[in-house]
Parts: C-alpha cells; structure tokens; sequence
C-alpha cells in the first residue's frame, strides 16, 4: 500500500475472492460443512497474506531485528491499535446488547441491514485506501498545496459517488433485502433505510480521521473521539431499543457516525476549513444533491411502471446512473466530466 502497488493488490484480491467463491460452491452443501466454510475463509484470507510476505521482499528486505527505537515508534502504535479496539467495540457492541435486551430473531434482522450497509461502505471506501500513502507522503514532505489539492479530489469525489449509492439504496432498500435476503427478512427494510445515512458520516468521518488528522500525527484526537463515540453508541443503544428493537439499533449506528464525523472534523478545522468553505467544495455538493433528485424521480417512476422487482431494480439502477451523471454534466461538475473524459478516452 505504501508503495502504492494497487494493481498486485487489485489482480491478487481478485484471484482469491474467485477461488473461495468457487470452492465454496463446490465443497458446502449442507449446513454440516460449516468447517469446510471456515477452512475455505481462512484460505482466503491466510493465502493472499502470504503471497504480500512474498511479493513484499522485492520492495524491502524483511529481517527480524532488535534494534528498533521503541520509544518513537510505540507510542503512536498503541494509538492507533487503540483506537481500532474502540471501533471495535462500538461497532460490534449493536448486535450484542439487541440481542440482550430484545432476541436473536431482532439480531438476524438487524444484522442482514448491517451487512447491506457495509458492502455499500466498503465499495465506497475503497478510494479513501488508495489515496491515504500519497495525502501521508504530501503532508510529511511538508507540501501543503499539493497535499490541499489531492484532499480537495477526495472530498469532491466521494460527494459525487457517497450521496447517490446513499439515495439509490434508500430508494431500494426493499428489493435489494429481497434479493439478497429473501421475504423472511423483509422487516429489516425500515432499519437498512435508517442506517444509509451512516454511509455518509462514516465515509467523512474516515476523510478526517485517516486522510488528515492520523497523517498530521493527532492520533491522539482520533482515540478520543472514537473512545467518547463508543461510548454515545452504547447509551443510545440502552435508551432505543427497548422502544425501537432493531431500528433503534441502526438509529445510535446513525446518530454515533455522525458525531464521529463532527467530532474528527473539528479536531482538524485548521487543515480542513480552507478546503470545505472552498466555493469549488460547496458547488460541487449542491450539484450532487441536485443530480440525486434525480435518481429519486427515476426509482419512483420504475416503481410504477415495472410489477417485476427485477425489472424494477435493473431499469432503477441502469438509468439513474446516466440521470445522475447527465445532471452534473449539465451542470458542468468538474468531477463528472473528469470522470466521462477518462471513459471516452479508455
């Protein structure tokens, strides 16, 4: 990742995604190999990392080595690892207190909007991870315009991408638990409609946390923002759910992404004020809150017009795409013509 190898990383992910997938159709049957399932998870996950171990010796020479200057470098790791821990806890401690204080059937249903909402993130999030070796570079070498202009490409970008695949899935929560759930897990609609928006703060919240504050070595921001995030998470958790069981669960997950963000954007108001207030930053969110009404027109007149939930979310998808694209090219959005010179020219 440092050295900025994406497509090793990119052919390699793809190559064990594929074989997992494949053995996973061919040796799980039954509900009896759930070992089979784990080995093959393992396999995917151990052999990529060994792989990096190998492809890694021709950037560097790996050695152990005890000399080692403890003092500068375990601080900030500890940090770092600590604020993980707090992520941790705060993600993973929705679905425990649900199932304490409600059943493991608020659990299942709770935890098929989770899995949605994480795919959507992760796909989203993919462009934060290729961008964090060059924004931590720019900032060590102490080159502040270039590092404003790469932070500014990031923040226009994931506005342009992060507010439509909110919208879309807001718009088809229900078809998207029905394909990839089925009718049983219908009830997690309203909570999946609930926890999109977290998508949107967490995806900011990340900018702030890993793109400026961990580079301007505010480590120590992070961990606390995360430690009192943790802690609003699971007071909101105690105060919902008794009322709300599963949608009160994705409303904390909503509500503690949101002061995450607000907390991390604070903590770096001086890096990130000139870039935010920049006219270019405000126009460009506008442009995309003008081209999702767009997408919004599209999904309900698909709703009408196809009784087929296949058809519905096929045509839904397919034309709110050029929709929402032909709105920011109208409105001569720099990052969508970017993007549609890049595809003429490929």
């Amino acid at each position: 990742t440092i050295y900025e190898d994406y497509t090793y990383i990119t052919v390699r992910s793809i190559i064990f995604k594929i074989l997992s997938v494949v053995l996973l159709f061919i040796f799980v049957k039954k509900p009896s190999d759930y070992l089979i399932y784990a080995a093959i998870t393992v396999f995917a996950g151990v052999g990529s990392n060994i792989l990096n171990f190998l492809h890694a010796r021709s950037f560097i020479h790996i050695r152990l080595t005890l000399n080692t200057n403890w003092k500068y470098h375990l601080r900030p790791v500890l940090i770092i690892f600590a604020s993980s821990v707090a992520v941790t806890i705060y993600v993973y401690s929705d679905n425990t207190i649900l199932g304490l204080m409600k059943n493991d059937y608020a659990v299942g249903i709770y935890g098929t909007s989770v899995k949605i909402y994480q795919i959507a993130q992760s796909l989203l999030s993919a462009i934060l991870t290729v961008t964090i070796p060059r924004l931590a570079m720019l900032w060590g070498q102490r080159k502040r315009r270039e590092y404003n202009d790469v932070l500014t490409r990031v923040i226009n970008s994931l506005g342009v991408l992060v507010l439509p695949a909110s919208v879309g899935l807001l718009m088809l929560s229900r078809e998207v638990v029905l394909i990839i759930a089925g009718p049983k897990f219908l009830p997690s609609v309203n909570s999946l409609r609930i926890i999109t928006w977290a998508i949107i703060f967490s995806i900011f919240s990340w900018i702030f946390s890993d793109c400026v504050l961990i580079p301007a070595k505010r480590e120590k921001r992070v961990l606390q923002n995360t430690l009192i995030t943790a802690v609003i998470n699971i007071v909101l958790n105690f105060i919902l759910i008794p009322t709300m069981s599963y949608d009160g669960t994705s409303l904390s997950t909503v509500l503690a992404e949101l002061s995450v963000m607000i907390m991390n954007g604070y903590s770096c108001r001086d890096i990130i004020k000139p870039i935010i207030f920049k006219k270019e930053t405000l126009k460009n969110l506008l442009e995309s809150i003008i081209g999702c009404i767009g997408i919004v027109i599209v999904c309900l007149l698909c709703q009408w017009g196809w009784d087929s939930m296949i058809w519905k979310t096929v045509f839904s998808v397919i034309l709110s795409v050029p929709m929402y694209g032909a709105i920011l090219v109208l409105l001569k959005n720099k990052i969508a013509i970017s993007m549609l010179k890049n595809a003429i020219i490929s």
